[in-house]
């Protein structure tokens, strides 16, 4: 059985990410496309974007547990530094699967020419909901990483 994140991770693709895509796939169909290539495009937009989750599952999980951290010291916003690959990652993941479906906002600080440090904060009541949705525990969740104990 997959982890909680990830589990969280896969219902926002397939409830958020997916569906935006697919919109998208909709409204820039031509009148004259088939419907069946219209429903290849669509599947093949979905299968991307599973791909895509795979790949940044892990910086997804290491940003939640990061801005959890942060929250938990009185921090509304996780600093991430794209100079340094693993915050890079996770930036990506954030603004990817969070920011874009406003579960979470992004402010960027140019720290020198085309780099830049991302404050991801996390709005944690409107992830609680879609995680409640997708049947998890977000904060249990979060609190039992943070500690270390290897629950997912």
């Amino acid at each position: 059985m997959p982890d909680r994140v990830r589990r969280l991770l896969d219902y926002v693709v397939d409830h958020y990410v997916v569906r935006d895509e697919q919109r998208d796939i909709d409204l820039a169909a031509g009148v004259r496309e088939p419907g069946e290539a219209i429903e290849a495009d669509k599947r093949q937009a979905a299968m991307r974007e599973g791909i895509r989750a795979d790949e940044l599952a892990n910086p997804f999980r290491l940003g939640l547990v990061a801005a959890y951290r942060a929250r938990l010291a009185g921090e509304p916003e996780v600093p991430l530094d794209d100079r340094r690959p693993n915050e890079d990652r996770i930036a990506d993941a954030l603004i990817h699967f969070l920011v874009r479906f406003d579960l979470a906002t992004s402010t960027t600080e140019e720290t020198e020419p085309m780099k830049y440090v991302y404050r991801v904060a996390v709005d944690w009541s409107r992830l609680g909901e879609v995680a409640q949705r997708a049947g998890i525990d977000l904060d249990a969740t979060l609190r039992d990483l943070a500690a270390g104990s290897g629950r997912r």
